[in-house]
């Protein structure tokens, strides 16, 4: 399947191609890791880490670790520059009420690029994803062509950008719908 990707996918690491006014780059090599159980929040502070103020937002942190808070005892990193240490050992975590999330072999992550985007997206989601309503920093947990989908609007290199993490075993099915509805933005 990774063969499939490399054809139909722009690689972050080669570059962003545009179609259009629309870029889908597969993320899913890079770091992704998450922490959750009732002392989740407490134990990642005491590691130095800034969280969210709420569930369903996320924020960047000063060495460009997206921190993502999908519930008050559930977060996930984000690294798009593959350059951050893991929080914290899974044996340490165990030991403090909560437990490792390994999002990396778990979920496939796309990162959407254009000023097109949130009317593509709106193709796929029910949720509204336009500027005026889904913010900088605003996470929703929703479904994408009928599959269940993390969405985050996040800046990443200077660009306004949505990343969408979903179950890798959908990864191609993504893949195809998102291509199908950015035909009518090429």
């Amino acid at each position: 399947m990774s063969e499939y990707l490399d054809t139909i996918f722009e690689s972050p690491l080669s570059g962003s191609k545009q179609n259009g006014a629309i870029s889908v780059e597969d993320y899913t090599e890079r770091r992704r890791w998450g922490l959750r159980g009732k002392e989740a929040a407490r134990v990642l502070r005491e590691q130095g880490w800034d969280l969210p103020d709420r569930p369903n937002r996320l924020i960047n942190t000063k060495d460009n670790t997206l921190v993502m808070a999908l519930s008050q005892r559930e977060f996930w990193f984000l690294d798009p520059g593959n350059g951050a240490t893991l929080p914290l050992s899974a044996d340490d975590a165990f030991k403090k009420s909560a437990y490792p999330l390994f999002c990396q072999h778990s979920h496939a992550w796309l990162v959407i690029r254009g000023e097109q985007k949130a009317l593509m997206m709106a193709k796929l989601c029910g949720v509204d994803l336009s500027p005026d309503t889904f913010h900088t920093g605003d996470v929703a947990q929703t479904q994408i062509a009928l599959i269940n989908c993390i969405i985050v609007r996040h800046d990443l290199d200077g660009d306004d950008v949505f990343s969408l993490l979903f179950d890798h075993s959908y990864a191609e099915y993504a893949h195809e719908a998102l291509l199908d509805a950015r035909l009518e933005f090429l």
